[in-house]
This record gives structure tokens, sequence and C-alpha cells, in this order.
């Protein structure tokens, strides 16, 4: 059967014994080997931007999170008859939101970091604050220069009840 395959798939040495194939192929598991070492890091360097970017959205809810609870504290109460009620003006509310990131130190935080938005419901009860920043991965950083932009929305309510 081996006579009948062709002389150049016959792998014979000088005494017509068959060679192994794996010394035909030495070498070879090293480009492998250096290709899956280099498929791995760069993973990990992707999760760990991920990760990196997931994290800083977090703490940027949770700025803008106690952020918009400060400013609906700063309500004005209205005894206005039988039907008291709240009332949350632009400017304490902004002023709020303001002196909140100062005090927490948030622009230390994140990087950035912008009001995009504040704004009061039309119930006139609770707020909601838009912020920006962006973040910049470690690793692959040098990808993206002007880091990832990141925004997250809260929202807060002042409930009146007896």
């Amino acid at each position: 059967m081996i006579q009948q395959l062709p002389k150049e798939l016959i792998n014979l040495d000088s005494h017509g014994n068959y060679k192994k194939w794996a010394s035909a192929e030495d070498g070879q598991s090293l480009v492998l080997a250096i290709g899956l070492c280099a498929i791995t890091l760069l993973t990990i360097s992707v999760v760990l931007a991920a990760s990196a970017v997931n994290l800083k959205a977090r703490q940027l809810l949770s700025i803008a999170d106690g952020a918009v609870v400060a400013a609906v504290d700063e309500f004005e109460f209205v005894a206005d008859g039988p039907n008291p009620r709240i009332e949350l003006s632009q400017q304490r509310v902004q002023q709020a939101v303001g002196k909140y990131l100062l005090d927490v130190g948030a622009a230390g935080r994140v990087d950035d970091l912008r009001i995009a938005s504040v704004e009061i419901r039309p119930d006139g009860q609770g707020a909601t604050l838009e912020l920006s920043g962006t973040v910049r991965p470690p690793i692959v950083g040098w990808i993206v220069p002007n880091g990832v932009p990141i925004s997250v929305n809260s929202t807060a309510q002042t409930v009146l009840s007896r």
C-alpha cells in the first residue's frame, strides 16, 4: 500500500525506514504557544479595560445618586391650607448638586466630570440628574486616547406623608 503513494508523501530515511512525522514539524508548537500567549494577554487586557469602565460607571452612578438625594432635600415646605406640599426650585437643586460634588471630591474620582443636566420632575416632587465623565482604561488606554465616555442618570423623589 505504501508503494502506491507518491514518493513525496512517504517520509523514508536513507535505509528505507519511516521517519517520525513529528521530527519534520519540530518548532511548530513554539509558534502556536506564542500565539496562544498573545491572544491570552490581549483577552486579559480587554477584560481588564471593560471591568475598569464598568467600575467607573458604577462609581459615577453612586455619586449621582448621592447628589440627587442631596438636591431633593433642598425642598421648601408650603403650608397651603389643608393641602401642604413641597416645592423644589431649580436654582437650589443645582446648587445642592454642585455642593455635593465638591464635598465628596467627585472631580478627583472621575475624569472630565460634568453635570449634563439637572431637572425638576413635572410634579415638583423630585429631580433627575445626569452626570457624565470619561474613563481611561488601563493597558489598552492608548487605543482610546480621549478615554471612554460614560453617562449616568439618577432620579430621587421627596414624599410628604403624615
